[in-house]
């Protein structure tokens, strides 16, 4: 397994293209960013549990966006794996383009959570979700600012609708991201999960404090180390997860 990522990584290295991409997240908040018309985009996640992810995404129309993903748990080792009941899907459309005084705003729907996905009853209340759910319906606002570099701002609601427990509240997210250099970019985000602070075993009231190191292997390709769960809000200790994302033109 090893060495096929590694021949991946040489094959994706050399065929690089010059234009830039938008981020369309952080680690697991949505931004207004898109994939242009034509633009595709390739992830690999290895995270949790042996847990591997894969997914693609594709820009259909201006300002429309596409994308879908599937994996499990146990996919690495010699543990029978563990798949996710469907694939998660997910489709944004940009409303306003960043303008100097305004920011970006897009609305969209994503089925993608994070972890174990469990099905049981919990309390007598049917508990059908991921252990970070998805943000389901949502809109998101960002905007970009030089200062030292780049300087990324984004925000946003959202309404979980494909899960199910016994908290449908609406949820308020935010994060930021900011260049190093011009391979190196931090990430960081906080969801407030007020969709996820009841006591079903799950959350511990305190949100998801996310951060990740964005790193510019070229122009087309990058890789996110992330650490979920800052806060231990539901793991005991900060998740650790990687993914590689190539992006091409059609």
């Amino acid at each position: 397994m090893k060495k096929c990522i590694t021949f991946l990584i040489i094959i994706l290295l050399g065929c690089s293209l010059l234009y830039s991409q938008e981020l369309t997240r952080l680690i697991d908040i949505p931004t207004a960013g898109i994939l242009q018309k034509g633009e595709a985009s390739f992830t690999i996640s290895v995270c949790k549990n042996c847990g591997v992810s894969f997914g693609a995404g594709v820009g259909i129309i201006s300002k429309l966006m596409f994308g879908i993903e599937y994996g499990g748990e146990y996919v690495l080792g010699d543990s029978v794996p563990d798949g996710n009941p469907s694939p998660g899907v997910y489709v944004k459309y940009r409303i306003f383009d960043e303008s100097p005084k305004m920011f970006a705003v897009a609305i969209g729907y994503d089925s993608r959570g994070y972890g174990a996905f469990t099905d049981s009853l919990y309390d007598g209340t049917k508990v059908n979700r991921y252990e970070i759910k998805s943000k389901g319906l949502y809109a998101a606002a960002s905007k970009n600012f030089n200062f030292l570099g780049n300087l990324g701002l984004h925000g946003g609601i959202n309404y979980s609708i494909t899960e199910k427990d016994d908290d449908d509240d609406l949820n308020f997210f935010f994060g930021i991201d900011k260049s190093i250099n011009s391979q190196i970019s931090l990430f960081v985000e906080y969801d407030f999960a007020w969709n996820d602070d009841k006591t079903d075993g799950f959350g511990a009231n305190k949100g998801y404090l996310n951060a990740a190191l964005y790193l510019k292997l070229a122009e087309n390709l990058i890789m996110k180390i992330n650490f979920r769960d800052l806060l231990n809000n539901q793991y005991k200790q900060p998740d650790r997860a990687i993914t590689i994302q190539y992006t091409t033109n059609l």
